[in-house]
């Protein structure tokens, strides 16, 4: 492997691994060309840099030389036996040694008996120690000895670490200033309390929770100590004090071009109020809506929705509109899961395939339950997401029937070994039970086909139908794919699925499945997916469709 100095002057060297060799070539440097001349005064320079690439991994013992072949210069080096490490003696104050992030780190201490030294091992880990301790609030520790002790003759290293760790301080008082806000509703948001034990982790998280809140223009935390033992959180905030406005535009084969308008007022008061006002227009669907939150004892995780909108759809066969308004509890629960109940006031104007327009006005409440974990980025390699709504009501609150209407989901998104390919799997599943399916609002019956549905058949087009071929939606739902992708280059990827299922009433109700392949754009504005699909074993219908949509893969 040849290393190109200044002009007149060039080295070839041999008998290194490719690793070892890129960190000599780097301690090598430009060599002075004059060198070629000067034999004893290359040979000097040659051991210093050899012995300073080569002994923080072991070899302490290498030998060289520095012949001509052919014209050209060749380093030779023979690395010798290497020094390997025995068992290390680490010994750290039992208070710190508890600590979960310094155990954890020990169990992963780089110096198993027997494996090559590596002088970077042995830093990292030493700072890795300190680092973890003042995480967990031993703010002041210190090393009594940190040594690394290498036996060239016996070929034996050890790491001798004494840490003391100091005294441990406490979380004491959270003070909050320059927020017109109620101080107490905004401690809330602290995920620990006075008295327990200082982390850092728990502190950074603080931070983001407040930053989440959208409250803020501007956001300090800091610690302040006021003695040895208790570290005071000081926040120092600026309030939001204007509303913030959201226009775009969109495509996808469902719904066309997509316009929006959104207006977000994260502040309204000292008790954290918040409205968002929201807007779409597409061609199948226009919408309204407006959500009033009032903080309840987190405002982040317990809220309380007031809400109102009104929407128009049309799609196929079926014609609504439908305005609504009601209120709801929205929470976290069993950790990261959210919760969020309630009731509405449902007013839809409807019809479906060949009957009649109806109106219906009815109460409706609500449940649902949900949990998503996906990495951030615009390609995301591990994640899932579940969820599950109730909806009910009967004659009693103004329903046209008795109903109980279930829809559930689950996606899967995995990462294969190579890192590079992608497996998604996605279902959905929905019922009704009722006993005048009839006379079901359009908004509650289920329909399949489009982008995130079954490709290969346009957007809600597949349903049972009535005796006249019109669409008039299912009482039950069942829809699946799986998709295999992988990045052909940094910002594409290519893809293949199946997707199937459908919208039924009973057994006999026909099931579709389709084929096809896409691309995925990771743009700069999200994830883009361009897909051709087609029917399989369908004589009806037999056409590649086309389908464009955008966002996250769950």
């Amino acid at each position: 492997m040849a290393y190109a100095g200044a002009p007149g002057l060039e080295l070839d060297i041999e008998g290194l691994d490719k690793a070892t060799t890129r960190n000599l070539r780097l301690h090598l440097g430009q060599l002075d060309p004059a060198l070629a001349e000067q034999p004893a005064r290359l040979e000097r320079q040659l051991r210093r840099d050899i012995d300073n690439a080569m002994q923080p991994f072991g070899w302490y013992e290498s030998t060289f030389s520095v012949q001509t072949v052919k014209g050209r210069r060749v380093l030779r080096i023979e690395p010798g036996p290497r020094v390997l490490w025995i068992e290390a003696d680490i010994r750290i104050d039992d208070a710190a040694r508890t600590v979960p992030a310094v155990a954890q780190r020990l169990l992963k201490s780089p110096f198993t008996p027997g494996k090559p030294l590596s002088h970077p091992d042995y830093d990292t880990l030493r700072e890795e120690l300190l680092r973890a301790c003042r995480r967990a609030g031993f703010f002041k520790p210190r090393f009594r000895r940190a040594e690394l002790r290498v036996d060239v003759a016996r070929h034996e290293a050890q790491a001798v670490l004494e840490l003391a760790a100091g005294a441990r301080v406490r979380f004491g008082e959270v003070s909050i200033t320059g927020s017109s806000l109620d101080s107490t509703l905004l401690r809330r948001l602290a995920p620990f309390r006075r008295g327990e034990w200082f982390d850092a982790a728990l502190l950074s998280r603080f931070e983001q929770r407040l930053r989440d809140t959208g409250y803020f223009s501007e956001l300090v935390v800091r610690i302040k100590r006021s003695d040895t033992e208790v570290a005071d959180i000081e926040v120092l905030a600026a309030d939001v004090t204007e509303s913030s406005y959201d226009v775009g535009a969109g495509f996808s084969t469902d719904s066309d071009l997509r316009l929006r308008f959104g207006r977000n007022s994260p502040l309204l008061n000292s008790r954290g109020d918040s409205l968002s006002i929201d807007a779409e227009l597409s061609q199948s669907r226009q919408a309204l809506e407006s959500v009033w939150r009032i903080p309840h004892s987190d405002p982040l995780d317990d809220i309380i929705e007031l809400s109102a909108g009104i929407q128009g759809k049309q799609v196929e066969d079926t014609d609504s509109l439908t305005a609504t308004t009601g209120i709801a509890h929205a929470m976290k629960v069993f950790g990261d899961w959210s919760y969020r109940y309630g009731i509405n006031a449902e007013l839809e104007r409807y019809t479906v395939g060949s009957e009649t327009q109806k109106d219906v006005a009815y109460l409706m409440p609500s449940s649902n339950l949900s949990r998503t974990k996906l990495e951030s980025g615009l390609d995301p390699a591990e994640g899932y997401s579940v969820w599950s709504s109730v909806d009910f009501s009967d004659r009693t609150i103004g329903a046209p029937a008795d109903f109980l209407r279930w829809r559930g989901g689950l996606g899967v998104l995995r990462s294969l070994r190579d890192d590079n390919t992608r497996v998604l799997a996605r279902l959905e599943l929905g019922a009704i039970w009722t006993d005048g399916f009839n006379q079901m609002p359009a908004s509650l019956r289920f329909y399949a086909g489009g982008d995130r549905s079954i490709r290969g058949y346009d957007y809600q087009t597949l349903s049972p139908r009535d005796a006249y071929g019109k669409l008039i939606g299912g009482r039950y739902l069942s829809v699946g794919s799986l998709e295999i992708s992988r990045r052909v280059r940094p910002g594409w990827r290519v893809a293949a699925f199946i997707d199937g299922g459908g919208a039924f009433t009973d057994h006999h109700d026909k099931l579709y499945q389709s084929a096809g392949i896409g691309l995925r754009w990771l743009s700069p504005i999200g994830q883009i997916r361009i897909d051709i699909a087609a029917p399989v074993c369908d004589s009806e219908n037999s056409a590649l469709k086309f389908h464009v949509s955008m966002g996250p893969p769950l």
